[in-house]
C-alpha cells in the first residue's frame, strides 16, 4: 500500500506542478517539449500507483521509466538554477566592454547623455504645475 500512495503523490505533485507551468502559454509563453514529455511521466506515475495493486514489480518497472521520464524535464531545470545560483554574475549591459578602451568613451558618453522627449510629454513637477501647464494649453486652444 505504501507505494501507491507514493506514486500517487508524486504523481499528482509533479503533474500539476508542470501543468500549471504550461498553462503559462495564456500569457503567451511558449510551451517547452521537455514539459509534455514529463506530463506524460506523471500519468505513469498514476498508473503505476494503480497497478502497485496488483502487481507491485510490473509497476515498480513502471515507476521507474515514468520517474526518468519526468527526470527530462526537472533534470535541466535544476542544473541550471544550480548555474544561475552558484555561477559568476554576469553584468546586464555590454557598457563595460566600453570602459576599457579609452576611444570607446565618447560613444558612451553618447549614449549615456542623449535624452530625448517623447513628442507631446509634458514633464510636471507637482499637481499645480501640471493643472497650469494644461489651464494654458487649453486657453491656446480656445
Amino acid at each position: 500500500m505504501l507505494p501507491f500512495f507514493l506514486y500517487f503523490a508524486a504523481g499528482v505533485i509533479t503533474g500539476f506542478h508542470v501543468y500549471t507551468l504550461m498553462s503559462l502559454v495564456v500569457y503567451g509563453t511558449p510551451i517547452n517539449p521537455l514539459e509534455i514529455v514529463s506530463l506524460l511521466g506523471s500519468l505513469g506515475l498514476v498508473i503505476a500507483a494503480y497497478i502497485s495493486l496488483f502487481k507491485p514489480y510490473a509497476a515498480a518497472r513502471l515507476a521507474l521509466l515514468a520517474s526518468m521520464v519526468i527526470w527530462c524535464f526537472y533534470g535541466p531545470a535544476i542544473s541550471q538554477s544550480i548555474r544561475t545560483k552558484f555561477g559568476k554574475p554576469r553584468s546586464v549591459s555590454s557598457a563595460g566592454a566600453l570602459f576599457k578602451r579609452p576611444e570607446n568613451l565618447g560613444a558612451l558618453l553618447t549614449m549615456t547623455l542623449t535624452v530625448e522627449r517623447a513628442p507631446g510629454f509634458i514633464p510636471t513637477r507637482s499637481p499645480a504645475h501640471a493643472t497650469r501647464l494644461y489651464s494654458d494649453l487649453y486657453s491656446d486652444l480656445k
